[in-house]
């Protein structure tokens, strides 16, 4: 299966109504020979939607994988936001305005958390995630939010509740993993310098989503301290992801109408960040006040040649998860794992090191800690990611 035959405009070569709510989304199959398998959800980031993923789908046979590529509302082939739903991104004058907007985004991310337990329960339904075998380690579901995507992820944690009746599926058994995959940390709710071009208001809408694509899809030079981390120059060799896309590929893995001003995502993340949904978020996956989603791994990777803001995100998470070991502060069990030497795009140029980071298990994943690399900085298994 190929993607990049298809309009970018309809992406998708399948197309599911869920309680009114349409998905479009790119399937695998069932793996060969293989009728009990696990199934890797892939949700997307901002400006880039779900055919960037395309490379991963012909090795979905060889890692034992059915793997679904969704687009999120307001992206192509997928429902649109409605006006009610866009308003409760938006600031609310007048007294009270401020907490109402929290409500309103805290109300608009939950719903977006409910569509996609929905989506999996019927995938459930459907037979497209098999039941989870602990004997095998085989079966059940990896969901992995990419970039902004990752927002989906943490979304699904603070909402984790829903997940023990949804459609008639206890969730809760079938979801294995949750990934954070290589997410800035402003939609994990930390604070950090940043020169991401989303933020400069010097560019205008159409130039500031042609800049964010290309500083996006660079290779950084980063060094292991803070103050070598590289802002704004990409590495010559290799060239950012997007220089090296044909016209064809660009049109096909792209849409920008949600990430241009005024559009849905652009809304979400200066709103997200002004009024505190990141933060929210953080706190209720991250510190869950009742037990939801006990058997579920939570998976952090990040790549070490990836823009700024994702160094940013690591060493924050990092600093956090020392803090809270050592005030005996209960965290929820984070998996962290480093992809070497790989941009924000290890999925389109180097598939099979993306996708044996999303499924395969930490101690197996071949995702190259050379020597040298920081002990704080290196994968950290199960065990050791948990805390009291």
């Amino acid at each position: 299966m190929t993607v990049l035959t298809q309009s970018p405009r309809t992406c998708g070569n399948k197309v599911a109504a869920v309680n009114g709510i349409v998905n479009a989304f790119l399937d695998s199959g069932v793996p060969k020979n293989s009728p009990q398998y696990t199934t890797l959800v892939m949700i997307h980031g901002y400006a880039w939607h779900a055919a960037i993923f395309s490379k991963l789908l012909p090795l979905a046979d060889k890692y034992n994988a059915r793997i679904l590529l969704l687009n999120r509302r307001d992206y192509p082939g997928s429902q649109p936001y409605s006006e009610d739903e866009l308003a409760l991104l938006r600031p609310v004058e007048g007294e009270g305005g401020e907490q109402k907007t929290r409500d309103n985004l805290w109300t608009f991310m939950r719903a977006r958390a409910l569509e996609i337990y929905d989506w999996l329960a019927t995938c459930v339904n459907d037979g497209k995630i098999c039941t989870f075998d602990p004997s095998t380690g085989i079966g059940g579901v990896v969901v992995a939010g990419w970039s902004l995507g990752t927002t989906w992820s943490t979304a699904l944690l603070a909402n984790g509740d829903i997940a023990a009746s949804v459609n008639g599926v206890d969730l809760r058994n079938v979801i294995r993993r949750v990934v954070l995959y290589d997410p800035p940390f402003q939609v994990l709710g930390y604070d950090a310098k940043s020169e991401n071009p989303r933020f400069d208001t010097t560019l205008g809408p159409d130039e500031m989503v042609t800049v964010f694509n290309i500083w996006v899809s660079g290779y950084y030079d980063h060094g292991e301290t803070p103050e070598e981390i590289e802002y704004r120059v990409p590495l010559k060799e290799p060239p950012p992801t997007l220089r090296r896309l044909t016209p064809q590929d660009y049109d096909a893995v792209t849409y920008d109408a949600p990430a241009k001003l005024g559009g849905s995502d652009y809304i979400l993340v200066g709103s997200g960040i002004q009024y505190g949904l990141f933060q929210r978020l953080h706190d209720e996956a991250f510190y869950p006040t009742h037990n939801t989603l006990p058997q579920t791994e939570v998976r952090y990777v990040w790549c070490d040649r990836s823009v700024s803001d994702v160094q940013w995100g690591i060493r924050r998470l990092q600093e956090e998860m020392d803090e809270a070991k050592k005030a005996g502060k209960r965290m929820r069990p984070i998996t962290t794992l480093r992809i070497h030497q790989a941009n924000h795009f290890p999925h389109w140029d180097d598939p099979e090191s993306a996708l044996n980071a999303l499924v395969g298990p930490v101690d197996q994943a071949k995702v190259g800690q050379p020597a040298g690399v920081p002990a704080r900085m290196r994968n950290k298994s199960l065990d050791e990611g948990k805390f009291p």
